[in-house]
């Protein structure tokens, strides 16, 4: 079940700082890297509620949601590689590092086994960034202990098969939007150069 988050709507000057996150690479660039130059924010400093994540299935999802999980992994596979990573806005100055598209504002895109992180044969922007992204968030909002080398190996895939295992979504070990939408992700403030203490399911 995915966890909805209430977000008191930004103010017009909000939403000018939000514009400037997304389109400032600097800002972009050292919230995917997971640097900043302050220190985490205490809950309820600013930051929204923290997301409890659902408690891992016992198995496979069965029934109709299977088939349009089936369905949906289908749909996550035929996406473009994810080849860059963009600050989403999240509200109140808030946003998301996250794998995106290159040269696009766009976050429909997927990573999956054998990213190496480049795919096959094709050579542009940087799925590094968007890799390790991915697994700084896993390390961070799931526990895992994934070495942060921006390659999409074999234990990358097992964390994702978890993650998506324990929030009822099609297990194929592909990172997609479905799975993206129901993770729980890290905040980061650039304006205030600060982390959320928590993570959120927020995209």
């Amino acid at each position: 079940m995915k966890l909805s988050l209430a977000l008191k709507k930004p103010s017009g000057k909000a939403m000018v700082a939000i514009a400037a996150l997304v389109v400032s690479p600097i800002a972009v660039g050292v919230a995917a890297a997971g640097g900043h130059s302050g220190t985490d924010t205490p809950q309820g400093a600013g930051a929204p509620a923290a997301a409890t994540a659902p408690e891992p299935a016992p198995g496979e999802v069965a029934g109709p949601a299977a088939d349009l999980g089936v369905r949906a992994a289908a749909a996550a596979a035929a996406l473009e590689q994810c080849r860059s990573a963009r600050l989403v806005p999240a509200g109140n100055g808030w946003g998301v590092p996250a794998p995106s598209v290159w040269e696009s504002s766009s976050t429909r895109c997927n990573l999956k086994y054998g990213d190496d992180p480049q795919r096959g044969n094709e050579r542009f922007g940087d799925p590094d960034t968007a890799i390790r992204t991915l697994q700084r968030n896993l390390n961070y909002c799931y526990g895992s202990k994934l070495t942060v080398d921006g390659v999409y190996g074999s234990n990358t895939r097992a964390i994702v098969r978890q993650v998506q295992r324990r929030h009822k979504l099609a297990a194929d070990g592909i990172y997609g939007p479905q799975t993206r939408s129901a993770m729980n992700w890290r905040l980061y403030h650039s304006a205030k150069g600060i982390w959320s203490s928590g993570c959120y399911s927020s995209l």
